[in-house]
């Protein structure tokens, strides 16, 4: 269970980071980036934590970066993919 919180919990925050970027593919502009950001930050240190809980420390930062790197590669390809499906 906490594996399935951490993950829910790094996506909210890579989620929110991305969508106050201004380069974001999902919305037609851009949310706050002085709300985004840090709300996607404390999310983020909240997901960090929650994997260094439910894993060995290391292997929990390790768990949340890869999934980090995973979902900062992706969020532009899904924007560009369900734009071009509409």
């Amino acid at each position: 269970m906490p594996g399935f919180v951490a993950f829910v919990l790094t996506l909210a925050g890579a989620s929110s980071v991305y969508l106050g970027s201004r380069h974001q593919r999902w919305l037609r502009a851009p949310l706050s980036y002085k709300l985004a950001f840090p709300l996607g930050a404390l999310l983020l240190l909240a997901g960090l934590a929650c994997w260094t809980f439910a894993a060995q420390p290391l292997t929990g930062i390790f768990i949340f970066l890869v999934q980090l790197m995973l979902l900062w590669v992706l969020f532009p390809f899904i924007g560009i993919f369900t734009r071009s499906r509409q």
